[in-house]
């Protein structure tokens, strides 16, 4: 019963991923997981019970199920971290590994030869998605980091120290080779370290998605869900953050707010400010740096944060960000020949500035470009 305790909880892991994945489908690694532990249930009932009971068809088929499984397993935790799979390397692999273990039965029949492809291939698989990990920082992606390259190192050593002599090539193994493979330590090492492997993965894995969920869910509460922006509570958070991990040796905020926006929606109703708002937040998003924030900071006011910016940078940008606006060209009835326009204000953060600081000197800076005519930036950098 031990044996088939393996396939059992792969199983429950593949129900548990599915049923979070149905709920939280952004997350689309979920799927891959949830795949790779359902097909990895089968390859153990496949290769433990042996179904089906022809042993070379039995070969072909569990051989295909692990690999598969392998491979599902591989690019869900690749697509987590926004990492892109080697699809020719995986798909390479792959082949040569069903081809193979196919080929050391009904070609050169040669079961030694079988397990070092398969435990090696899909080692080799395993080991090189570990290592594309090894750069991530957060205390649980370490550990699942650690987990997996020590499950994929297993392989080697597992298979090298249980497999024992070369075995006969040639000869085609047979109902009672394949009853004395059971009772061989190879076997029990595996049987026993997919059970403890398959716990632990599952767990962490389980661990990790939660806190991807949890994520989420600051930054849904963090984000402006008209413009994609951040809203002023995820915008202060982040700047917060930013200061706290000291990842800018400077910082410049831009401040601007549609001129004459209530006259969008008195005229042509929310719906056409709607429009207004979302095509500036997708304005604002092709500006944006890795390290840089922009927000919709509540009605038609808008920020921009850059860290490090070169000199006259902040500037740069918000006269590219004022004639961008200005171009916007809007196909809503209604809004055909609109023109939309803004003033700026931008500030340079002072030491030790607080962000509530630098919004209201970058506000006033804004109200002095509206009174002198607006469609235009103020900035002050003293």
């Amino acid at each position: 019963m031990l044996t088939l305790a393996g396939p059992a909880i792969a199983f429950l892991f593949g129900v548990l991923f599915f049923g979070i994945w149905m709920s939280w489908r952004t997350l689309c690694y979920l799927r891959w997981l949830a795949a790779a532990f359902f097909l990895f249930s089968l390859a153990l009932l496949s290769h433990i019970l042996l179904i089906p009971s022809d042993l070379g068809l039995n070969t072909v088929v569990n051989c295909t199920l692990y690999t598969a499984a392998t491979l599902a397993f591989v690019e869900g935790n690749l697509r987590r971290l926004s990492l892109r799979s080697n699809h020719l390397l995986n798909a390479t692999v792959a082949i040569l590994v069903v081809g193979l273990t196919t080929y050391f039965y009904y070609g050169l029949p040669w079961l030694h030869g079988r397990e070092y492809v398969m435990n090696f291939g899909l080692a080799s698989l395993l080991l090189v998605m570990a290592l594309r990990m090894r750069r991530v920082h957060l205390l649980l992606d370490r550990a699942l980091f650690w987990t997996l390259l020590v499950f994929a190192l297993q392989f080697f050593v597992r298979t090298v120290l249980t497999m024992g002599p070369k075995g006969v090539i040639g000869y085609r193994a047979s109902m009672s080779d394949r009853v004395w493979m059971m009772q061989s330590t190879f076997w029990i090492w595996m049987n026993f370290s997919f059970l403890i492997f398959t716990v632990l993965i599952g767990l962490l894995s389980s661990a990790v998605i939660a806190a991807d969920i949890v994520a989420a869910l600051q930054r849904k509460a963090g984000t402006d869900l008209l413009t994609g922006l951040f809203n002023r509570r995820g915008f202060e958070e982040f700047a917060a953050g930013q200061a706290v991990r000291m990842e800018c040796q400077g910082r410049s905020l831009i401040l601007f707010d549609l001129d004459d926006f209530k006259t969008i929606n008195d005229t042509h109703g929310h719906h056409a400010g709607d429009a207004v708002l979302s095509q500036i937040g997708s304005l604002l998003l092709q500006y944006m740096h890795s390290r840089d924030a922009a927000a919709r900071l509540g009605g038609e006011e808008f920020a921009v944060l850059l860290c490090d910016p070169a000199a006259g940078e902040a500037e740069e940008i918000a006269e590219r960000l004022r004639r961008g606006i200005a171009n916007i060209r809007f196909g809503e009835v209604g809004l055909k020949g609109r023109i939309v326009t803004a003033s700026f204000g931008v500030v340079e953060l002072r030491a030790g500035e607080g962000l509530d600081r630098a919004l209201r000197r970058a506000d006033e800076l804004m109200y002095t470009a509206k009174r002198a005519g607006k469609n235009r930036i103020v900035a002050n950098w003293s």
